[in-house]
């Protein structure tokens, strides 16, 4: 009988073979066993659906809270272990105790410390809740850079906290997960420092976009674009 997390897994492989969505995995992914804290950028395109499917444990995600008002799919990431944010209610601090205590049973969590969807290229002040549970825990963070070419994306309309904006999707083609060295914020606190865990997030995030920046360059710009219209033309009218 498979778990949750099981049917979960199979159901988002299917569902990237029938897209012909692939990932491209590179970085430090000899991962630490036990505790530790997955995060990665929430760039428009960019989905962590690949993430699940190369780890060797369970991971355990802080999505929003509406998630798992969906159907099927919501009872299934309950069931699963996910964690529901209640943003700007009474039960905001519950998603931040719930992952450390998963923390401290050894287990992994991951987190968007950005907190929503923004253009590529744009930088937002991320939250500083990863770094707080790193501190309170122990736990190692993994910082994690998600990039899919522009030429793999569809446009479409964001909605977000009653705001839209245009943005983008991908619903085929590669993208890419880079993965960087385990990085402990209380490795560069001394013990009489008092935690500044706005320049550490600041930080963490640097290490993060610096992964994005790396696969960027290492791909080869003609490899993902498709030739266009006009180059087909002048072709045909050289025959």
């Amino acid at each position: 009988m498979f778990t949750s997390a099981e049917i979960l897994c199979k159901v988002l492989k299917v569902v990237l073979w029938l897209s012909h969505r692939s990932c491209t995995v590179s970085g430090n992914t000899n991962l630490p066993r036990g505790a530790k804290i997955i995060i990665l950028n929430h760039t428009d395109g960019c989905d962590p659906f690949f993430l699940p499917l190369v780890l060797d444990e369970q991971p355990h995600f802080l999505l929003q809270d509406g998630t798992f008002e969906l159907p099927v799919i919501g009872k299934m990431l309950k069931d699963s272990g996910q964690i529901p944010v209640y943003r700007g209610t009474e039960r905001a601090r519950e998603a931040y105790d719930q992952a450390c205590q998963l923390l401290r049973e050894g287990k992994t969590v991951v987190i968007f410390p950005e907190g929503h969807l923004v253009p590529e290229g744009v930088r937002v002040s991320a939250k500083t809740g990863a770094v707080r549970m790193a501190l309170e825990t122990g736990a190692p963070i993994i910082p994690v850079g998600l990039y899919a070419p522009r030429e793999n994306l569809v446009k479409i309309q964001i909605t977000s906290e009653g705001c839209s904006r245009p943005g983008a999707w991908q619903l085929t083609g590669k993208s890419y997960m880079r993965f960087g060295a385990a990085w402990n914020p209380a490795n560069v606190l001394s013990q009489t420092d008092t935690p500044n865990f706005r320049t550490l997030t600041d930080e963490l995030m640097n290490r993060v976009y610096t992964l994005v920046s790396e696969t960027q360059k290492e791909i080869p710009c003609a490899v993902h674009r498709m030739p266009s219209l006009l180059s087909h033309l002048k072709l045909f009218n050289q025959v």
